[in-house]
């Protein structure tokens, strides 16, 4: 395990969606000690650190977004004695266990909204946001202070509390009522809470909607906008308030005071810019925060290198970029891009771009497999959004959920019992078993580049420099670390084309890794023939 103070920075994180990962007991489940049994696979897979979704405990209404005790584990997923054998494991293997902290809002039966609802003057009551009824329709319905919207529900956030004669906002579900974080007791209960898991050996934590902790003030309604899939709202005031960004700092505090800890924002929204804020102007804010451009983007090499571009010049200086392609929120990424004939080429260009560019790299599971998720039938699905919305495929999450995929036994090796969701098609042929012994497979191109990685510092820290602007061809050069002169250099070259290109390449170069290339040929300088969906990896010297 890096001992450093910025391991963060070298590390490539593992998504796990505890659900969906590794069945130990046989409900069909996954749970903490599935994960555990698993890990000397992702020590071999040759990630750093692991980001486990929610699995406190929680009655399940968002499957565990909903958290109804923030310090214990549900019974569905294991105990308390559970995790800390699971961080030791982990720690052992070298690999790094961050969790996922939702804090924006409670389950409605978490003992503190229980306690809130209860009396306009209990003292928890301020811990959650409120609004007094003072008008009814003509139907006896509760007159909303706004237009803000239930995500999950598709209608008002408001929701009506009769014992206090006052509604409550749920921006996600009527079961998650939000926080007051203008409160300074929430603040302190939650840093409470990252020092609870500190002390039990967790390296960090990935924050949930961090940048909606804070609802504008006076409550203003949101302005039109005609995205459908935001609800026909300009979100800026339910959301992305500035406010924000001390909360946030305040929490940084706490993880610093830890030590070699790591906090990760999920910003709510698309905006590199506000991506960007959440590092704050001098390190005081987040360690990172996630921009999802990339989850948004068209499979095209101009596309990515805007993007990418477009992030790092955003970053305040000091601040460390990351990127994705797939996580528990988005169908993944092999789906978005497949091919008839190059679905896996894809993912090959799309795995060395995502762990050669400058920043932290965040798998998903699966990813390293190609898994494309699959649509369940109606009586399958598990997902309150894709319920609420069904027959529509843009808003469903149980698409990327599917249970990972071990082996061609009994549904793919994840569970004795029957999968809480159904696995994708394909599995026989498409799992770690299958794919561990085809040395060709995307499975095994992504150890090559993890291990590659872990070998060259320059893909880890070293500068970047973008070579061309080809419209088809993503290249660039990692140099050294810092740019130091007389230091490696590797050459990344990837042909997004479906059919061959060309590329000059300037200098003479060794072959490090490739889709269509051994290891070690030489390279010479001048115009090169890329095959379609091509990865070349390079070598240089100066």
């Amino acid at each position: 395990m890096d001992p450093g103070r910025d391991w963060w920075k070298r590390a490539v994180f593992y998504q796990i969606y505890p659900r969906s990962f590794m069945d130990s007991d046989g409900d069909g489940v996954g749970d903490l000690r599935g994960i555990r049994s698993r890990l000397p696979y992702l020590a071999r897979l040759g990630v750093d650190a692991l980001w486990i979704s929610p699995f406190f405990k929680s009655p399940m209404k968002d499957f565990g977004y909903d958290v109804a005790d923030y310090r214990d584990v549900d019974p569905l997923f294991g105990s308390l004695d559970d995790c800390r054998a699971l961080v030791a494991d982990a720690h052992r293997l070298g690999l790094r266990v961050l969790l996922d902290l939702v804090a924006n809002h409670t389950s409605d039966e978490h003992p503190w909204f229980v306690e809130a609802r209860s009396s306009r003057d209990h003292p928890r009551h301020g811990w959650y946001l409120w609004h007094p009824i003072d008008r009814r329709d003509a139907f006896g319905r509760p007159v909303p202070p706004n237009n803000w919207k239930s995500l999950f529900e598709l209608r008002s956030a408001w929701f009506e509390n009769a014992a206090t004669d006052e509604l409550y906002l749920g921006t996600f579900t009527r079961h998650q009522p939000e926080l007051d974080w203008r409160n300074p007791a929430v603040a302190e209960e939650f840093a409470d809470v990252l020092r609870f898991w500190f002390a039990l050996g967790v390296d960090g934590f990935r924050l949930d909607v961090a940048t909606a902790y804070f609802k504008d003030a006076e409550l203003r309604s949101n302005p039109f906008s005609w995205k459908p899939l935001d609800l026909f709202q300009r979100h800026v005031y339910d959301r992305n308030r500035p406010e924000v960004f001390g909360a946030l700092a305040g929490l940084r505090k706490v993880a610093d005071e830890a030590g070699e800890r790591v906090l990760v924002g999920e910003t709510h929204g698309r905006d590199p810019a506000l991506a960007a804020a959440c590092h704050g102007e001098r390190g005081e804010g987040l360690h990172m925060a996630f921009n999802f451009e990339f989850l948004f983007r068209p499979w095209s090499a101009r596309a990515f290198r805007d993007s990418a571009r477009a992030w790092y010049a955003a970053l305040p200086e000091g601040a460390w970029p990351n990127f994705t392609l797939s996580n528990h929120d988005q169908l993944r990424h092999a789906r978005r891009y497949r091919k008839a004939g190059f679905t896996d080429a894809r993912a090959r260009v799309a795995a060395a771009m995502l762990l050669t560019l400058r920043g932290s790299p965040f798998l998903y599971y699966g990813e390293e497999l190609g898994m494309e998720g699959s649509f369940p039938r109606r009586r399958e699905l598990r997902d309150p959004l894709g319920i609420a919305t069904w027959p529509l495929r843009a808003y469903g999450r149980d698409p990327e959920r599917a249970p990972m995929q071990w082996d061609s036994s009994p549904n793919a090796g994840f569970t004795e019992g029957r999968p809480w969701l159904p696995l994708e098609p394909g599995w026989r042929g498409r799992n770690v078993e299958a794919q561990e012994r085809d040395r060709g497979s995307v499975l095994n191109f992504y150890k090559a580049l993890l291990a590659l990685r872990r070998s060259r510092p320059e893909l880890a820290l070293g500068d970047l420099a973008f070579v061309g602007e080809d419209p088809d061809v993503l290249a660039y050069e990692r140099r050294g670390d810092g740019g130091a002169a007389g230091e490696g250099r590797v050459l990344v070259v990837l042909n997004f084309a479906s059919k061959d290109r060309r590329f000059e390449l300037p200098s003479d170069a060794s072959v490090l890794l490739g889709t269509h290339r051994e290891a070690g040929a030489r390279n010479r300088a001048g115009r090169t023939e890329l095959r379609p969906c091509e990865v070349l990896l390079l070598e240089g010297r100066d």
